[in-house]
């Protein structure tokens, strides 16, 4: 059985059809990009397997559990975390603020501690940057924030919308090296 199975999926804007049949899997361990043009529906294929937005038609089954119908803000205490395109800090708060954000959903303060000292380890800069506001962070730097955040909530699935996005060549290679190593780590 597949950790994530989208099946048949149908989302429309009003009477618009963005997403017309869409079907694929993801396997534990599996790193899995959908690709297409501007428009083609991966934005809005994402937004709906994270429950931003309703499905017309379809299933979303997670670990055995269809979630078609669940909201967002549920699927995080499930194991989902979703890094939005472009990046969506909270740009008047600091680093640290940021981070504790992702950690909304978890009771144990010595866990969500240990968990901020990973993320500290595999972003160096986030620690060196902790009390600095968010929004004076550089594209790459928000983005690791971004991924941070998501790793607080400590996912078994993290969905990335177009983690790559307005970077230099430079953080884009290590932003896609830090998503390997996330996925070795085991999510």
């Amino acid at each position: 059985m597949a950790m994530l199975e989208v099946r048949d999926l149908e989302v429309y804007y009003g009477v618009i059809q963005a997403l017309k049949g869409i079907s694929f899997d993801v396997d534990q361990g599996e790193i899995v990009a959908l690709i297409g043009a501007n428009g083609a529906g991966k934005t809005t294929t994402l937004h709906t397997v994270t429950g931003l937005l309703s499905a017309k038609a379809g299933k979303i089954v997670y670990e055995g559990t269809d979630i078609t119908r669940v909201p967002g803000y549920k699927l995080v205490s499930m194991g989902i975390a979703h890094v939005p395109e472009g990046r969506r800090v909270f740009a008047t708060l600091t680093v640290l603020q940021n981070l504790k954000m992702g950690a909304y959903t978890r009771k144990d303060k010595n866990e969500m501690e240990e968990t901020l000292k990973m993320i500290y380890k595999r972003f160096p800069r986030l620690e060196e940057r902790k009390n600095q506001l968010a929004g004076t962070l550089s594209g790459g730097e928000q983005q690791m924030l971004a991924m941070g955040r998501a790793l607080m909530s400590h996912p078994r699935l993290i969905v990335l919308d177009e983690p790559s996005m307005g970077l230099s060549p430079i953080y884009v290679n290590e932003i896609f090296d830090i998503i390997q190593k996330i996925n070795e780590d085991g999510t």
